[in-house]
């Protein structure tokens, strides 16, 4: 009897122990308890997950035009932005990260990105009488000279570098995977991670104009073998490209 009753004893403390810990051994926290892929709405998680290999976050080093750079968002429009985000640039390594393109995020997520990213700007004054984040190309002839007088310190007159300063601009492989308009915001906001500046830096004293800007452009574009990255082939090109291969007649 004593001792039925002393289980009894120990049962009911056990069963008060493990009520006052108001968790079963093996019941995970809330923090880790396994949630949707579309459920995560954590800035800085989405970022590294979805940008930071090419998109420096100001601690890094990226392939790419860092996003924590307040020149760079007080050129680019925000809904330019959450265009690009969302669809990806077509024919460029940018791929479209909503889930209409094919892509895994929501829109929902792609909107935390685009916030996040521009709550980096906050705090910052930059001047409002920039260039036009996007322009047509101008005259590539005076793009050379406008080069020659802007960039040739750092490029070389030729563009192909100068060791100790800064690389070639007009490499073949270089080209062929930058857009226009990669070129034209690197001319714009430059890229501080790599210690090149913007397009009021350059010459001391001296601001390039937004004629100067899209000559500069088409000078460097017009270096490129081969079209664009983004540019649509030529509809020849895109039907060869359809047609079945002629097997060997031997």
């Amino acid at each position: 009897m004593r001792t039925r009753t002393l289980s009894w004893c120990l049962l009911s403390v056990s069963l008060a122990a493990l009520c006052g810990c108001g968790r079963l051994p093996g019941k995970p926290r809330e923090a880790n308890r396994w949630k949707p892929p579309e459920a995560n709405k954590d800035f800085a998680d989405l970022y590294e997950t979805n940008c930071l290999a090419c998109h420096s976050d100001g601690h890094t080093l990226g392939a790419s035009i860092s996003m924590n750079n307040p020149p760079y968002l007080a050129v680019i429009p925000k809904e330019t932005l959450r265009k690009v985000v969302a669809e990806g640039n077509p024919g460029t390594s940018m791929p479209g990260y909503s889930s209409k393109v094919g892509g895994l995020l929501t829109e929902d997520q792609i909107n935390v990105l685009v916030e996040g990213i521009y709550n980096w700007a906050k705090g910052h004054q930059e001047p409002t009488d920039n260039p036009p984040y996007s322009a047509a190309l101008g005259n590539a002839e005076h793009g050379e000279a406008v080069f020659a007088q802007y960039c040739a310190n750092c490029h070389g007159s030729d563009g192909a570098g100068v060791p100790g300063k800064a690389g070639s601009v007009v490499d073949a492989t270089f080209l062929s995977l930058v857009s226009d308009q990669y070129l034209r915001t690197v001319v714009i906001v430059g890229r501080p991670d790599l210690g090149m500046p913007g397009f009021r830096e350059y010459v001391p004293g001296k601001t390039m104009s937004a004629e100067e800007i899209s000559d500069v452009v088409a000078w460097l574009s017009s270096r490129r073998q081969g079209k664009a990255p983004g540019q649509p082939a030529a509809a020849q090109d895109a039907t060869a490209a359809t047609q079945p291969a002629t097997p060997n007649q031997q």
